[in-house]
């Protein structure tokens, strides 16, 4: 899943831009059979990879500098370029939602596609709780390209991935040269360094290294730095008469903010823009005077937390692969990496907001409010002062969710055996290999509840009798008492699998694919309880320091196994060395993680009887497209035309914690998924467009929702890129990407209104090496809610009709410059 063999694109285009419009013709003709020739590594049958042509299943490749015109400020928003791949790239650095197909996002993260780099899972889950994939993965010039499957044989060459995979593939060096870029925010702060080089150290023998540093990152003026920290990557590469071994490792220590659902506007049934004084675009309740506190750890002593940290993440992590012939025409591939991973995880959730008034006459019987800390430090909290300090009367009630991730290491590996058997009018590849990951999951969770005023320069608020240092509760976060949680569990997951490839000589390619999945889970969740405990050591057990949720060390068993066997098959026909059409059905599975946990077990930790159809949630999915690469014949310039037809059904079991909500549905969906790149002289354009037609065809939990559109499914999704390159000057560009009106949540109350996102890009080549980049993201400033939470909507003017939703919208505009020097 991650040998390299688009050498031919890459180089036809460092001719381009080396020798200009004088060797135009030769180079469209080098391209044009560079394109036929790219051959991609990830979800393929065939040892080696496969072009697109002749492949059955729906992949793209897009390299370094495809990725860019995006101008993404985090890896989420990279797979906005990525056809058929829904991001709700809103959250920052980590934590955003990605989904593919129809198959629902009905809590979080990514459970349904597999994120790997280099050929192997980054986590074993996608939707962990606190531990998102995206998170762990930092984007810079070491990465060579991003390759996405959506459906087809994700089912049985992954585990965990049934809907898709999204393959980060590295820089090895076997091509010379490196980079160095310097970029600084235009409208913000934030400073970063990027390098990379790679080149032979003997004829048999080359590296790469690289990495970045990044301070600032304040896309939202937080008042602090919302990025902090970097990476360093490197690998080496010895060559052999028969293959290779590579070694490769990392070193990543960066902290992220991570952006949570706050105070947003409510219009009849629609989450409208912002709310006055409080942007949601720009503004956040990441402020100075909420980032430092205290709370109680699982071990249950004082613990100092600090907003900035956000989703910190380090990760120090050694890899190998070694690709080789053995002899009687077997090719034996083997890769392996452990990932030592920790970090934290620290962001304020809004839980509820209300009118000041009417929260201290009500909830708090009248009692008296002053800001603890802030700019209004000692004054009086009313409505009427808050209106006037910040342009609105609203208190905002938050979870600080305030997590360690005190290990979440793992170490997998995959060995593939591949033999191909030259056949009369055919040829067979026959693969059988075996993948082995082992996942630790110990956390430890500790959120305070906290009331502060609703803008971007948000302060405690003290509430006399009830708050301490304006702490309203010590590990009480949502009034749960039961918010001083411990995870000490570990996965183990095994999976044979077999798969074979039978190309004809008359254009036909048959394949098929089956493995046998088995997850095992063990270990321990221990839950909190409430007592007395003097946080602040003074001696006094203040209101909230009367009822500390501490841990108790009690709590429940996990001893259980699982298993599903997953299979695929599929058909590609080529019409002519342009054209192609295939055919897909494939059954898989993603199992579920410790959101599920101890729902379906009894108290020695095994499962009850039914209990394994929670922790397995299955797909059926069909595709069928055509593929046209044309190159001057029947259009001008180079044409890519992908579309395809996908039709898929997912049983899904899954709990929501911010709303302590267990959710069993059967989602159906169906769709057009279609990829365009036209290239014609200097002009190019990219992009994808995808339409769903999804609905909740059953449900064991809220049977009222079947029928209904699943939450934030749209019906369209798009991304277009027109750019025009003038040669020895440079490149200008523009992306659109959008999506139509999504619902809230399940029920179809409320309504995310869509809406097109604007990105520019600009190159200046200065000279044949040197060039400066400006990147514009979101240029017109573009609300686009990605979710919203329906059981946390208020009245707070008292007329009788919800006004405030808690909802999470993308980032507002930011530019950046960046001046990059090749060698």
């Amino acid at each position: 899943m991650s040998i390299t063999r688009n050498s031919l694109l890459l180089s036809a285009g460092a001719v381009a831009l080396v020798y200009g419009a004088s060797a135009q013709d030769s180079i469209e003709a080098t391209e044009s059979e560079a394109r036929q020739e790219v051959v991609v590594v990830t979800g393929v049958v065939k040892a080696g990879g496969q072009n697109r042509l002749d492949s059955s299943i729906s992949v793209s490749s897009l390299d370094q500098s495809e990725l860019m015109k995006t101008a993404p400020r985090s890896t989420s928003e990279i797979f906005r370029a990525l056809p058929g791949i829904r991001a709700e790239s809103s959250a920052g650095g980590g934590n955003s939602n990605i989904a593919v197909r129809g198959m629902p996002l009905s809590t979080g993260g990514a459970k349904y596609v597999s994120l790997q780099e280099d050929g192997l899972p980054i986590l074993l889950f996608g939707d962990f709780d606190f531990g998102p994939a995206d998170g762990f993965y930092k984007v810079d010039s070491t990465l060579d390209r991003v390759e996405s499957v959506r459906g087809g044989t994700a089912s049985t060459l992954t585990t965990n991935g049934p809907g898709g995979i999204i393959n980060f593939i590295s820089k090895t060096g076997s091509t010379e040269g490196g980079s160095i870029a310097l970029s600084t925010g235009l409208d913000h702060d934030d400073y970063r360094a990027d390098f990379e080089y790679g080149g032979s150290l003997s004829d048999s023998l080359y590296f790469h290294v690289g990495g970045h540093w990044q301070q600032g990152g304040d896309y939202r003026d937080l008042g602090f730095d919302a990025v902090s920290g970097g990476q360093i990557r490197a690998s080496l590469t010895k060559e052999f008469e028969s293959g290779f071994i590579r070694v490769n490792t990392k070193w990543l220590d960066k902290a992220d903010a991570t952006y949570m659902p706050q105070a947003a506007g409510l219009s009849g049934n629609e989450v409208t823009d912002s709310i006055a004084g409080f942007s949601a675009t720009n503004d956040s309740l990441h402020s100075p005077f909420i980032r430092n506190g205290r709370d109680v750890d699982g071990e249950n002593t004082v613990n100092n937390y600090d907003l900035a940290d956000g989703i910190r993440t380090k990760i120090k992590s050694l890899g190998v692969q070694a690709n080789f012939d053995i002899g009687a025409g077997i090719n034996l591939d083997a890769k392996a990496r452990y990932q030592d991973i920790s970090g934290y995880f620290n962001a304020p959730f809004t839980h509820a907001v209300s009118d000041a008034d009417t929260l201290l006459a009500g909830t708090y019987g009248g009692a008296t409010a002053s800001f603890f800390n802030g700019p209004g430090a000692g004054n009086p909290v009313t409505s009427e002062t808050l209106l006037a300090a910040t342009g609105n009367s609203l208190i905002s009630e938050v979870a600080y969710f305030n997590t360690d991730l005190d290990d979440m290491s793992n170490f997998a590996s995959e060995l593939r055996a591949s033999k191909s058997l030259s056949l009369d009018g055919s040829t067979l590849d026959l693969t059988a290999g075996y993948f082995f990951m082992n996942q630790k999951f110990v956390q430890d969770w500790h959120w305070n509840r906290l009331l502060t005023s609703t803008d971007s320069n948000a302060s405690l608020i003290d509430i006399a009798g009830f708050t301490d240092n304006g702490i309203l509760g010590y590990n009480q976060a949502f009034g749960w008492t039961g918010t001083n949680r411990n995870y000490d569990l570990e996965y183990q997951a095994r999976a044979p699998f077999v798969a074979a490839n039978w190309a004809l000589d008359n254009g036909l390619t048959l394949d098929g694919s089956i493995r046998l999945d088995t997850l095992e889970q063990t270990g321990t969740r221990t839950e909190g309880t409430p007592g007395a405990f003097d946080v602040d050591g003074d001696g006094i057990i203040d209101a909230p320091e009367a009822s500390v949720s501490l841990n108790t060390g009690l709590g429940g068993v996990a001893n259980f196994e699982v298993d599903h066997t997953s299979f695929t098959l599929g058909a590609n026909y080529l019409i002519s060395e342009s054209l192609s059409v295939f055919g897909r059905y494939s059954e898989g599975a993603a199992f579920n993680g410790e959101r599920q946990l101890f729902n379906s077990l009894n108290a020695g930790g095994g499962l009850v009887p039914g209990g394994e159809e929670t922790y397995v949630d299955e797909t059926q999915q069909f595709e069928a497209g055509l593929k046209w690469q044309e190159s001057g014949d029947a259009v001008p310039g180079q044409l890519d035309l992908y579309v395809t037809y996908f039709n898929a059904e997912t049983k899904e079991d899954n709990y929501e914690i911010t709303t302590m909500t267990a959710l069993g549905n059967t989602y159906v969906s169906q769709g057009i998924e279609t990829e365009l790149n036209y290239a014609y002289e200097g002009f190019d354009l990219s992009g994808s467009v995808t339409f769903t037609d999804a609905e909740i065809d059953a449900s064991d939990t809220a049977p009222t929702n079947v029928g209904n559109t699943p939450r934030r499914q749209a019906d369209w999704i798009w991304s277009l890129t027109p750019s025009y390159t003038i040669d020895g000057l440079g490149r200008i560009g523009v992306n659109f990407t959008g999506t139509t009106d999504t619902y809230v949540d399940d029920d179809n109350v409320y309504v995310m209104p869509g809406a097109t996102v604007t990105n520019l890009f600009a190159d200046w080549d200065i000279t044949d090496q040197a060039t400066l980049s400006i990147g514009v993201n979101n240029v017109f400033d573009e609300v686009l809610f990605t979710e919203a939470e329906n059981g946390r909507v208020f009245d707070t003017d008292g007329n009788g009709t919800p006004d405030v939703i808690v909802a999470r919208s993308i980032n507002g505009t930011s530019a950046t410059a960046t001046l990059r020097y090749r060698f």
